[in-house]
């Protein structure tokens, strides 16, 4: 049954297909910015522009978009961006080419740097950003936070399903745990090299003791193969919002208690898209030398093309959002 009611949801959507409005195209502007915090970190705004486009190296990264650019006049609607997690924190460079996409369709794009912080501080880095993006009169200006979406990717998934209005439970999760001990990537892939739900002294028991962030309103929430098995049925009844849930087929992350059980149990079915490729190809194209250092993010089975699927990823992104913050 459970597998008829999720082929009903991806046959009743069908091909991606979704009205959408012309956008003014630009090109892409990005600034790394302070954020003050008890741990301060820094976050990424990427914003429309008008100058040329000179692409910007930042250690490794060559990042698609003109650093310190004069933001093009206008007022845009502003996509908050989690990036994953994995043992190293994980990074938003990971998906500057995302971002950028976004900026040059007329959107301002604030992506915090998480470093190694746990899923119970994200929130706060994700709500702290947003707010010094709006402090920042440059940006201020040109932003309209009353059309506020949100984007996350995998540990990402499920920082925006909780800023949407999602409760976890960690007793739910640790029974997934139990019932599937293959979903290493799910139970034994948190930052802090510790299963996200497991107890322990030290980070985790400070994190609890944090008062929960307040919800964000968003208007659209895009969840690309997420971290979503935390949260029970119960806890997903505030996330009404419009959702687009993207799950990459040859994934590692269980579709069982992530994607494909998210699907059945947001309160308003999400807009859910297989797409080809692993868990980490929503990851940008690697150089070669990256590939040699991180194989498990850069490589794909070889009949997958990331360059081709980034394409297509970054279509049905932009639309969705461009309707929906409309």
């Amino acid at each position: 049954m459970r597998t008829l009611l999720l082929g009903l949801i991806l046959l009743s959507f069908g091909p991606f297909s979704i009205a959408y409005g012309q956008t003014q195209s630009f090109r892409a502007g990005v600034a790394r910015i302070e954020v003050q915090a008890a741990t301060p970190f820094e976050a990424l705004i990427w914003y429309p522009t008008q100058a040329d486009e000179v692409s910007w190296q930042t250690g490794p990264f060559l990042v698609p978009a003109t650093h310190d650019a004069q933001p093009a006049a206008g007022n845009f609607p502003v996509v908050l961006l989690s990036h994953g997690g994995g043992l190293t924190g994980g990074s938003p460079l990971l998906l500057k080419e995302l971002s950028a996409s976004l900026a040059r369709q007329g959107f301002i794009v604030v992506a915090p740097f998480h470093g190694t912080a746990g899923l119970f501080v994200r929130p706060f880095q994700v709500q702290l950003a947003l707010a010094a993006m709006l402090d920042t009169p440059r940006f201020a200006m040109h932003a309209d936070p009353t059309r506020l979406g949100m984007v996350g990717f995998s540990l990402g998934g499920a920082v925006t399903l909780k800023l949407a209005g999602a409760i976890q439970d960690e007793a739910h999760f640790a029974a997934h745990c139990v019932a599937h001990p293959e979903d290493v990537m799910s139970c034994n892939n948190a930052p802090s090299g510790r299963r996200p739900g497991a107890p322990s002294p030290g980070p985790l028991t400070r994190e609890r003791e944090t008062p929960l962030p307040p919800h964000l309103a968003l208007k659209a929430v895009v969840l690309l193969d997420p971290l979503a098995a935390l949260f029970p049925r119960d806890g997903l009844r505030a996330v009404t919002m419009p959702v687009l849930l993207i799950r990459p087929k040859q994934s590692k992350l269980s579709g069982e208690g992530n994607a494909d059980t998210l699907a059945l149990t947001l309160p308003v079915p999400p807009l859910y898209q297989r797409i080809s490729g692993g868990h980490f190809v929503f990851a940008d194209p690697c150089t070669p030398s990256q590939k040699t250092a991180s194989p498990e993010v850069c490589l794909d089975p070889s009949d997958v093309d990331r360059v081709a699927v980034h394409a297509g990823v970054e279509s049905m992104v932009t639309k969705f959002l461009a309707e929906k913050l409309q």
